[in-house]
This record gives C-alpha cells, sequence and structure tokens, in this order.
C-alpha cells in the first residue's frame, strides 16, 4: 500500500510539476473559532467581548458545550460544569444553545468560502476542507487564498466569526496546522519541513488520538510526536490494531490514504431528560417522541428500516437495550407499535424507577424502491397506504406551521431541539427542526 501511494504522489508530481515548491501543499481546511459562542456573540451584541458558555438546556447540572475565549481565559471549556464555571467567573453569560442558529450561520459560511475556494469536505458545522489545485499550491498563493477565505467570513457573515486556517500535504496535518495558532490563525506546514513544528505538539493534539490512544501509546514508549514520527507503518498498525494505525502514519507524513466510500447504515436520535421527564411514564413518551422524529426524517430522505433498537440508562447508571426486527417500513405507526415491547423489556431489565437517557436507532436502512409511490404505496404492499397518506400530511403541518403542530399521541414537553443534535460528524438539516 505505501509503495502504491508513493507511485501516485509520483504521477501527481509529473503532472503538476510547474506547482511544486517543495511544500507539496494539497489541503486548505478552515476551523471556525469558538463556533457555537461566536454565533451567539455576532447574533447579541450585549455578549460580545464577554465570558460566554453555550449550554444544551439552563441547568446548573450540565455541561458547557463551548466557551468564548474570553471565558476559556478563565480556565472555562468544553466540558466544564455549570457550577464549576461560575465559580472560576462570577460574571459569566450562561446561553441556552440554539442549534437552528448555529446550522444556518453554517450554511452561510460555506457558502462564503466556496466563492473563494471549492469545498471539498464538509467535515463538522465548524470545520471545511478544501483541496489546492495548480498555482495554489504555491506557498505564497495558498497563503492569500487562506488569508481571503478569513476575510470574507468576517466581513460578509459576521466579525465575531472568525476562523483559524491550516494548509499542509495531508488533511490530518492540515486540521492539525489550524489548532496550532488560535484563534484567527493561520499555519502552514511544507512537506520539505516536516516534522518541523509538528515536533512541539503533544501526541493527543493529533485527531484520531484520544485518551485510550494516547494511554496506549505511551505504554508502548511513544510518549512524543518524535517518537510517533519514526515508527513504521507496520508498527503503528500493530499500535492501531488495525488498517487505521498504517493510515494515521501515511497521513502524518503528508500522505493522504485512499479514503473509504461508506453508505448510511443507521439513523439514530437520543436525549438526555430533564428531571420532570425521568420518571418512567414520562420518558415513554420521550422515546415515541424519538421514534416518530426517525420516522419523519426517514420519510424525508425517502428511506426506509428494518430494524429498531432501543437503549435506555438509569439516573442512577445501569443500561438495558433490545432490539426488533420487521418488514422494512418508515410507517411512524409500525414504528411505534414495534417500540411498546422494547420498552417493556427495557424498563423490566433496568428495574429503574427514571430514565436518564433514551437512545433510537433505525437500522437496516434501505432506499424506497422506484415502484412506490410517494405515499409509500408499494406494488409488494409493504406500507400501508392510508398511514401513509395521514404521515405524509402530519409531515407537510409540522413542516409549514412548526414541528408538533399536529403529534403522534399526547404532547410531550421536550425541549426544542429534541432529536436535533448537532454533533462533530453530524449536522442536522434544517428540515429536521420541524420534524
Amino acid at each position: 500500500m505505501w509503495r502504491a501511494l508513493q507511485q501516485n504522489m509520483a504521477i501527481e508530481s509529473r503532472k503538476d510539476n510547474r506547482w511544486r515548491d517543495g511544500g507539496e501543499l494539497r489541503w486548505l481546511y478552515v476551523d471556525m473559532n469558538s463556533f457555537f459562542a461566536s454565533c451567539e456573540q455576532q447574533c447579541r451584541k450585549n455578549l460580545r467581548k464577554k465570558p460566554v458558555i453555550i449550554v444544551p438546556t439552563l441547568s446548573d447540572y450540565t455541561c458547557a458545550i463551548a466557551a468564548s475565549y474570553e471565558a476559556k481565559a478563565f480556565g472555562i471549556k468544553t466540558g466544564t460544569s455549570v457550577l464549576e464555571a461560575k465559580q472560576k467567573c462570577p460574571n459569566l453569560s450562561i446561553v441556552e444553545a440554539r442549534p437552528d442558529v448555529y446550522v444556518k450561520i453554517h450554511g452561510k459560511i460555506a457558502e462564503q468560502i466556496d466563492k473563494i475556494i471549492p469545498i471539498e469536505h464538509v467535515c463538522s458545522i465548524d470545520e471545511f476542507a478544501c483541496i489546492l489545485m495548480g498555482p495554489q499550491k504555491l506557498e505564497e498563493n495558498a497563503r492569500q487564498i487562506g488569508l481571503n477565505v478569513q476575510k470574507i467570513i468576517m466581513e460578509n457573515v459576521g466579525e465575531c466569526l472568525t476562523a483559524s486556517v491550516g494548509i499542509a500535504p495531508s488533511k490530518l496535518l492540515a486540521k492539525t496546522a489550524c489548532d496550532i495558532v488560535k484563534p484567527l490563525g493561520l499555519t502552514i506546514l511544507r512537506m520539505d519541513e516536516l516534522p518541523g513544528k509538528l515536533l512541539d505538539l503533544e501526541i493527543n493534539d493529533f485527531a484520531g488520538i484520544g485518551h485510550s490512544m494516547t494511554k496506549r501509546l505511551l505504554a508502548a514508549g511513544v510518549c512524543n510526536v518524535k517518537a510517533l514520527w519514526h515508527q513504521s507503518p507496520s508498527r503503528m498498525r500493530k499500535l492501531w490494531g488495525g488498517i487505521v494505525g498504517e493510515n494515521f502514519y501515511y497521513s502524518l507524513h503528508g500522505i493522504d490514504p485512499p479514503e473509504l466510500v461508506t453508505t448510511r447504515s443507521s439513523i439514530s436520535h437520543s436525549h438526555v431528560l430533564a428531571g420532570p421527564l425521568r420518571p418512567v411514564k414520562d420518558a415513554y413518551n420521550v422515546a415515541r417522541r424519538l421514534v416518530a422524529k426517525c420516522g419523519s426524517r426517514m420519510r424525508r430522505m425517502l428511506l426506509k428500516c428494518s430494524r429498531l433498537h432501543l437503549s435506555i440508562r438509569g439516573d442512577k447508571g445501569g443500561r438495558a437495550q433490545a432490539l426488533a426486527q420487521f418488514d422494512a417500513t418508515s410507517d411512524s405507526f409500525k414504528l411505534l407499535d414495534a417500540l411498546k415491547p422494547l420498552w417493556i423489556k427495557c424498563v423490566r431489565e433496568l428495574g429503574a424507577k427514571r430514565i436518564k437517557k433514551i437512545s433510537i436507532t433505525c437500522l437496516s436502512i434501505v432506499e424506497i424502491t422506484p415502484q412506490e409511490d410517494l405515499f409509500g404505496w408499494s406494488l409488494e404492499g409493504q406500507e400501508n397506504q392510508k398511514h401513509m397518506s395521514v404521515l405524509n400530511a402530519l409531515d407537510k403541518l409540522n413542516s409549514k406551521y412548526g414541528k408538533d403542530t399536529i403529534t403522534i399521541g399526547p404532547k410531550t414537553k421536550l425541549h426544542n431541539f429534541v432529536g436535533a443534535k448537532i454533533a462533530f460528524n453530524r449536522i442536522p438539516e434544517i428540515n429536521e427542526f420541524h420534524e
């Protein structure tokens, strides 16, 4: 594999020899600084230049999911509890997250970046990867593109929305470069200077090396980036326990490994319940709402599932899970019928009177076949036409007038953004906030 990658690089080099200066720059990575907090500071002038944290819900018993740089100056960071954050900064502003706002701003940022350089990958809600082509690969040109990206975002989206830019031969190194100088940094890692600035980092500064992997590397005697750099591909594969380690070696040395083509295999939604919703009876209504949301989302995406997985956690610990299998469907009524025995089984197994977290996952995802019409009827008779007609009408009304305008069963007192959680590798679509 290593030899094949070297051969591919040689071919690419011959094709693009005019634009080589030894840097082998290929990726420009954009990482927004303290994105959620910066969005709120942009939208609310009274928060600008003040310590701010963003929380999933207004409670002293949750954690910050983002912190402004003014808050970080007090030692507050993502994961800091609200109680601890208040102690560190008495004048702290605590803002409840507004995922729909962040998704809209994300879209505006993407539009502006595309005006300067096409986006190759949207890596997360606040990270974008772009490929440098032809003369863009020259360091001076790449640097100017990065500066132009930073400028256009601040001018056309908002002055509080600063970005750090990393430029490097591989996507991993470009992402790593973004973190070297923040906020509003621009860092270039050239192939002919590697490992260079990397030696000043810690091994857990690289994406893909978390707490567990750090412990494993330390136990193997890999205590710093210099030692990591000098590992062989086969040794890295052994340390990681698979091809991921070998791929990390290539990326660390400025060579992108082949990207795996993935297909959607599941749709899931989870929710940590507020105190009043934790009794088993109330928690069941939350589970029903999450299942209904999965169904609505699948219908919009023209997908079906044939397995439903339920996982619940008690507020004093413990976990129970169960799985149901059925004919492929996006019928929320059928999914809710499948949920009920799963819920009874999990609650009995868990033996808790209060539920802290519920996770619903639709598995074995398939696309709706061409033989099926918009109301879900198929030649095989897999869907109930009356059910699907009602559900499609319900989807349209909720999309037009707001989520939960019409619900299946009693309306649950849930957070407005239940199930539309922003995760590192998933950005909710705007439609999800109406489902």
